[in-house]
């Protein structure tokens, strides 16, 4: 049986393929099903990652651009 523990597994074994780590993977009520943090070492990478995901046509994705205080320091100087 395909479940959703064994979706999230390949897509996990996918996120690691391409280069990129998962942070953790959560089953939520509200405006999402689920929500997965990933984290990868560029735009480039996280592109490639969402169009995986969204080429099978079941999952809608939202992308959030996270800056660590680092980065916005920078940003500010």
């Amino acid at each position: 049986m395909n479940t959703l523990p064994d979706r999230v597994e390949a897509v996990e074994k996918r996120v690691t393929e391409v280069g990129a780590k998962t942070i953790g993977t959560w089953v939520t009520m509200g405006r999402f099903d689920q929500i997965v943090v990933t984290e990868a070492p560029d735009d480039k990478t996280a592109a490639k990652l969402l169009m995986i995901v969204a080429g099978r046509g079941n999952a809608v994705t939202e992308t959030l651009r996270g800056f660590t205080m680092d980065e916005v320091r920078q940003l500010l100087s």
